[in-house]
This record gives C-alpha cells, structure tokens and sequence, in this order.
C-alpha cells in the first residue's frame, strides 16, 4: 500500500517532469525520489510514467492516477492546516454516574461548549462501577462517579458533596423522624447493584440493611419516582438533586432518618497512564473550577 509521502512525490513530479526539481522542491535526494516513484509503480503493479531523455512524462493509466493522488494530497493538506488552526477542537468522550450524568453535566457541557464551540462531547451513563471500567479500559477519557474510589490505577479529582433522602409519595413521611428500623417493612424501592446510591445508603445503615425489604430494583431514578408515586406504601433513597422538584411541589415527601446522615462524593477520575490532550485537559480544569471542597 502506498504511503501519503509517495503520493506527495508522485503528484510533484506529475506536475514538474524532473526529477532533480522535485528533488529540491522537497529537500530530497534524487535518488531517493527515484526510488519513491519505482515504489509506487511497483505498489500499483503498473508503469505511470514515459521516460523521455531526463524527463518523466504521465502516461494515460499515470494521468487517471494523478487526479485521484492530487485530491488526497489536497485534502491530506487541508486536514492538517485546519487541525493546527482549529488546536483547541476535539472530540471527548465522557461516562458519568446517572445522577451526574441527568442532573449536573447538561448545564456543565452546555456552559463549557459556550465557550469551546469545536469540541464535541459523547456521553455515556452507567452505575459508577461500569463508569470505572469505561474509563480504565480506554472507552472513556473521563468518568464522573459517586461514593467510595480505592482504584489504584486511576486519578481522581474530589469535585462535591451529594447529599441522599428518603422519601416516598405519602404524605405523613414528613410529619415526624424515623429510625430506620421502624421502615424496614416498608416496600423499598432500590437502584441496581454497583450504583453508588445504593452502596452508600446500605452501608450507612448497616447491619440494618440486612432486613431491609428491597422489594424491586430500578436502573433510573425516573423510573422510581414514577413508581413511587403510584404506591404510597413504597420508599426509596435518592439523590436529593433528583428529587428537589417534586419535594418542592409536595408530590414526594422526604422522611427524616433519626441518627443517619447519607452523603457520598462526586469524583472526576482518569487513567493514570492515559495521554493527556489540550482539549482534556482543559476539560478538567473547567470542572475543577465548579468543585466544592
């Protein structure tokens, strides 16, 4: 397969005939342009050249050959001239938490490419468990996750606290405090296993989390809320973030956990040994702007 450096040399000398002109044009032996344009015959399995005395000539299947190699070259010099123009574009793909992801990255992507019109953003939501290995396996430059981070190959950047309640669609929830072995009975509505939501409040709660009756197990927050309000019976833990209207509108109430405070952090994480571009690691330090410590 020829290589793009032929394809310059071979389109040079279409449009020059000599070899020795090229050869300076291109800070080149002549020699070694020779060699170029025998490799590039040899590649294509034809001659593309009449030698005439010290000149080399297209001949017909050499013509029908310059005007596809000169528009690669042009379009190979386009590409390179508008890469370097445009040095603060690129393309980053991010995974983030589904509390992250629905309720802090819209405005975070929005208000940064404000800012940064050229780069475009991919964006995967997952559990904090698959966001890791997203981004430990390549998938993903950036991972945003929440909870607990012992991943020793990984970077992380502490961004803010997230605060988690309890809360379901009935009414006297938030008439009074609870302890939590007073709603064990309850129907609770969960996240799925390896969502930082549910790690966090079972943990926090533990032993207690042993008798808790986890009736059903939800991957969305949506998706709880909506059965929540369908079963006044039914208690979930979730983000306030992600519960702040309807707790304002009264179509959700939070109880309050007597002696139990859930909180888990929002992290920034990254692979250690990843290569870091301008793009990224201007990302970073947009984000790292926003952080609450």
């Amino acid at each position: 397969m020829f290589t793009l450096r032929q394809l310059e040399i071979f389109v040079a000398l279409s449009e020059s005939s000599r070899v020795i002109d090229v050869a300076e044009h291109l800070a080149m032996s002549p020699s070694a342009v020779s060699m170029a344009v025998r490799e590039l015959e040899k590649d294509s399995g034809e001659e593309l050249f009449e030698r005439i005395g010290k000149r080399l000539v297209l001949n017909e299947r050499g013509r029908y050959f310059y005007d596809h190699a000169k528009e690669i070259v042009e379009k190979s010099h386009r590409l390179f001239e508008t890469f370097r123009a445009e040095s603060s574009g690129g393309h980053l793909h991010l995974a983030a938490s589904v509390t992250i992801s629905n309720y802090l990255l819209p405005q975070w992507i929005g208000d940064y490419r404000t800012r940064n019109a050229t780069v475009k953003v991919s964006l995967k939501t997952a559990n904090s468990t698959d966001v890791i290995e997203m981004v430990r396996s390549g998938i993903c430059d950036l991972g945003f996750i929440e909870g607990k981070f012992e991943e020793n190959d990984l970077e992380s950047l502490r961004l803010m606290s997230d605060e988690l309640v309890v809360v379901g669609s009935d009414p006297a929830l938030g008439q009074r405090a609870y302890y939590i072995d007073e709603l064990v009975s309850k129907r609770w509505v969960l996240r799925e296993r390896g969502s930082g939501t549910r790690e966090i409040f079972l943990s926090q709660i533990a032993p207690i989390d042993k008798e808790l009756n986890i009736d059903m197990e939800f991957e969305h927050n949506e998706a709880i809320k909506r059965y929540l309000t369908h079963d006044k019976e039914a208690l979930s833990c979730l983000p306030k973030l992600s519960v702040a209207d309807e707790l304002a509108q009264k179509k959700m109430f939070e109880a309050q956990i007597t002696a139990h405070r859930f909180e888990r952090e929002f992290r920034l994480i990254w692979r250690k040994e990843k290569t870091v571009t301008r793009v990224m690691s201007d990302f970073k330090r947009y984000v790292s702007e926003l952080r609450v410590v």
